[in-house]
């Protein structure tokens, strides 16, 4: 499948002194290190949207950090790193407890300027891709006999990234790869759809996703309460009249207070199915 920015992607071609860029110098590497010995470099810390905070944290959840962060050596710490790039995945890691992240070390060789340049020479087009379609692109990037830890080595993520990647990925529908490259959909909301919908269902219910934007942990609650399989079960004669009972769900959801827990809003939403006069006798669990 055409992956945009799969061309530009080619790695460098190592020398007899190992990996060099276009310079001569020794290009970045990516290696793990601990989320809580890093601290952001001054001057480059910014703040986040708490609604954006939540997406990244549910994509982070479920595929890992897919770009690394970039960071270099703390010169009064060595064994701590001043992050250059990456605030908002270095947050989400820490928000959901993970302890290591992927990061590209800049050589402490180049002042400050040039790190960031040298960075930036190496890995352009990584870093003009979004996150989305680096995901694209490690769905795709497979190459014939390639073992999914050779392929998750390359990009730097784990072998379950990559598993998860090209089950949710390689067989997109128009729908679903417009939604995600203009940024209405998230990959952490199309992992659940991908998991829940039919082949039939997906492109109406990516085009209502589109439309009320409920986050992912949001989405799988409703999903896995309304009993979607089996609703999905009922066939595509009923496509309509499921969607309509989840764009109910997603909005009833929205409104209830963030406070309550995922099974005191279930049994709100329950309460007011069972009142409700249209949904009353369709014998939906939940």
């Amino acid at each position: 499948m055409y992956c945009e920015g799969a061309m530009a992607t080619r790695e460098p071609r190592p020398s007899a002194n190992g990996e060099r860029g276009s310079a001569g110098k020794a290009a970045p590497r990516t290696t793990t290190i601990p989320v809580a010995n890093i601290r952001p470099e001054a001057g480059l810390s910014r703040r986040r949207s708490r609604a954006g905070h939540t997406e990244l944290c549910d994509s982070i959840k479920q595929f890992g950090v897919l770009t690394p962060i970039t960071v270099r050596r703390d010169p009064t710490s060595p064994e701590h790193f001043l992050l250059i790039k990456g605030q908002g995945r270095t947050l989400a890691c820490q928000v959901i407890g993970l302890k290591q992240i992927p990061a590209i070390i800049v050589d402490e060789a180049f002042d400050d300027e040039e790190k960031v340049q040298q960075f930036l020479v190496e890995n352009v087009a990584r870093l003009r891709m979004t996150p989305v379609e680096r995901a694209l692109l490690i769905a795709h990037s497979r190459r014939p006999g390639e073992e999914t830890s050779e392929v998750a080595q390359r990009f730097g993520v784990s072998a379950a990234t990559v598993r998860r990647l090209e089950s949710q990925l390689v067989d997109l529908n128009t729908a679903e790869l417009r939604a995600l490259r203009n940024g209405s959909l998230s990959l952490a909301v199309h992992a659940v759809i991908a998991r829940f919908a039919t082949e039939e269902d997906r492109p109406a219910m990516v085009a209502m996703i589109e439309d009320l934007a409920p986050n992912a942990s949001s989405l799988e609650v409703l999903l896995t309460g309304l009993g979607w399989r089996h609703l999905a079960a009922m066939g595509p004669e009923f496509q309509a009249e499921r969607l309509a009972l989840l764009r109910w769900a997603i909005d009833q959801f929205a409104d209830l207070p963030s406070r309550m827990s995922s099974r005191e809003r279930l049994r709100v939403l329950a309460e007011r199915m069972i009142a409700h006069p249209h949904f009353a006798n369709t014998g939906v669990a939940v």
